[in-house]
């Protein structure tokens, strides 16, 4: 059988996913216009929140809602060439009769060394001087050895011909790949050859001033560093490009993310990386041990220790792993550097608090004058202002850091009214949504006292509620999620208040709720849910599918009793008060309980049920509301 032609060859190459190098199968386009399989973009890295990376130029693409990568386009045109590639193929691989010349092959005789039609076959078995030979199949034909050439001339000169005219083929195939080779070797030099022309014409100017201020200066020169660059450009995505010294100081170092403690080796770790100063989207790869860090505290926080930071790769191209020791709360500046050159401006590292060490966890606050809050929230700035939902008055507190109350929202002042308001939540443009249990809505307002909108009513449609308390807002676009206490379910919001979905009904078992009280949201996009009635915390994807629970009825280690407020914190661990233990216990994302601190009384490191607020500042610290000793306690 003849095989492949060029088209064909070339055909197939354009329906190979770059990722498996197999045929592509239910093919998808991310928003880059790069196609992989369904398959093989389930399997990409995620990067928070809820994106993957493309593994050709890095740039990042957000997954579809409830969908996943199975949301993504369907690439029609990989389909159409698809059916194309499958028509030619069928018909490359179509030989007609030896013998008749009109009929396609339907067998092999393997005396004659020839593909016969199913007529000429019932012929040649009928005459005598061809009844012994041997007819083949045409799958049993492709398993057989090549024999030598028959001394046949009649059989050989159709054999020659064939022979002849493939290895014309082969030919022409080979010089074909080898223009393609001449063509990118010259582009790829034409390429290397401007930069390295750029560097030496740089480096001549340099050494030029540096004679003009002391000829007998020798030459400083800082090292240019090479690395693989994300591009769409295939010659960039193979070997890189160079880049200067001065071009490194222009790269971005992006905002810290996944910060996870270490409790084995007393470390906490982190994820950080470089984008490109000509491509946000695109991310910088070099070798982790050619980048150092210097963590240094900031302004706000106090002289503690030199922090060690140690850089490790991850499976994430462009993506590298810190760790640093010692773990002391605080936030943190943090220089990178590659082979001695700074990247970009410092960034910054907040170090959450660390609870586990047993002496970690004690009050350095106390601010007294609050009554029957319910819940607190922190505006957005640096210093924030503390917001504390006071139900018994009706109000929203506002006070400063140092405890002092600066100002209310709330008794109808520009037109914003409550009904023992509960749960508060601040979004990242400053505006603030308030649970109105009383009134059974949820209102919005601009920070610090302009009514923008509410929404709601008694009931138990969509945009109906029947006693909403606690309320969060996800960094999945902004929005908002409310537990409707008595409506046994979880309304999600737009930020402009409009109706997304809900999820959850009454009961016990997964995605079930006895009394919904308080929600927490993690930098991934997670919902942690305090049902005070089932004493357990449930956590959901930000879809509302239920993915576990934890915690059973008691006051053992790992048990709750009658949770209500719940936050978590930048590194992911989550903190839950009793209202009857009269204490805060503290899991991870994986409900692996980690530690509790508190016991019923007015003493500072004691509680008087804690119901339902807390929350963490800016600078790591957690506030918590104290009820009944009319106090929040800060540690």
């Amino acid at each position: 059988m003849a095989a492949a032609s060029i088209p064909l060859v070339k055909l197939e190459d354009q329906l190979t996913c770059g990722r498996c190098h197999n045929l592509y199968t239910k093919p998808k386009t991310l928003s880059c216009l790069h196609s992989f399989c369904q398959q093989c973009i389930e399997a990409f890295p995620t990067i928070p929140t809820f994106f993957v990376a493309c593994p050709v130029c890095h740039q990042h693409t957000e997954l579809p809602d409830h969908a996943g990568a199975a949301g993504f386009p369907v690439a029609p045109q990989i389909i159409d060439l698809r059916r194309i590639y499958e028509e030619a193929k069928k018909q490359s691989i179509e030989a007609k009769c030896a013998n008749c010349s009109s009929g396609n092959s339907f067998g092999f005789c393997k005396d004659c060394n020839q593909y016969l039609c199913e007529g000429c076959i019932d012929t040649h078995k009928k005459w005598a001087p061809f009844a012994n030979h041997v007819i083949l199949s045409l799958e049993e034909a492709l398993k057989v050895p090549v024999n030598e050439p028959s001394t046949d001339k009649g059989v050989a000169k159709p054999k020659t011909a064939v022979i002849q005219g493939r290895d014309a083929e082969i030919r022409e195939q080979g010089e074909a790949v080898k223009e393609e080779i001449r063509s990118f070797l010259n582009s790829v030099g034409d390429k290397f050859i401007k930069e390295v022309d750029e560097i030496v014409e740089r480096k001549l100017q340099m050494l030029e001033k540096q004679k003009k201020v002391n000829p007998s200066l020798e030459p400083i020169e800082k090292p240019d560093i090479q690395f693989i660059k994300g591009n769409n450009d295939s010659i960039s995505h193979h070997v890189g490009r160079v880049v200067s010294s001065a071009g490194l100081e222009k790269c971005v170092v992006r905002e810290i993310a996944t910060i996870k403690h270490l409790p084995e080796e007393k470390a906490i770790s982190f994820e950080l990386s470089i984008e490109s100063p000509d491509n946000e989207d695109s991310l910088l790869v070099l070798p982790a041990s050619s980048l150092s860090l210097i963590v240094v505290p900031d302004a706000n926080t106090k002289p503690c220790p030199v922090i060690n930071a140690r850089v490790i790769p991850t499976d994430k191209p462009g993506v590298y792993q810190v760790i640093c020791t010692p773990v002391i709360r605080g936030r943190y500046e943090v220089t990178v550097k590659a082979l001695g050159i700074q990247i970009g401006t410092h960034c910054s590292l907040l170090i959450p608090l660390n609870p586990y060490t047993d002496d970690a966890i004690t009050p350095v606050r106390t601010i007294y004058g609050v009554c029957g809050h319910h819940d607190v929230a922190m505006s957005f700035g640096r210093p924030s202002d503390i917001l504390v939902s006071e139900t018994g008055s009706h109000v929203i507190s506002v006070f400063n850091k140092g405890g002092q109350k600066t100002s209310s929202i709330g008794k109808g002042q520009n037109n914003i009214t409550f009904s023992t308001n509960q749960g508060i939540a601040v979004a990242p443009d400053g505006s603030i949504f308030v649970a109105d249990y009383g009134n059974h809505r949820i209102q919005k307002i601009q920070y610090p006292n302009t009514f923008l909108a509410s929404v709601g009513s008694e009931g138990a449609e969509p945009l109906q509620f029947n006693h909403p308390v606690g309320i969060a807002i996800s960094p999945i676009k902004n929005r908002v999620y409310v537990a409707d206490y008595g409506n046994k379910r979880i309304q999600v919001l737009n930020n402009d208040l409009t109706f997304c979905r809900m999820f959850g009904k009454e009961g016990k078992g997964n995605g079930e709720f006895g009394k919904p009280h308080d929600i927490a949201i993690d930098s991934s996009g997670f919902v942690y849910v305090s049902d005070s009635a089932n004493c357990l915390v449930q956590k959901f994807t930000h879809d509302g599918k239920s993915l576990s629970q934890f915690g059973t009825k008691g006051s053992g280690p790992g048990e709750l009793h009658c949770p209500v407020g719940i936050a978590v914190d930048n590194a992911g661990l989550v903190y839950v008060t009793e209202n009857v233990n009269h204490r805060v216990s503290i899991f991870t994302d994986e409900g692996v309980f980690v530690h509790s601190f508190g016991e019923e009384g007015p003493n500072e490191d004691q509680f008087k049920t804690p119901y339902f607020g807390l929350t963490f500042d800016e600078e790591g610290y957690l506030y918590i509301c104290d009820t009944l000793n009319k106090r929040l306690v800060v540690y």
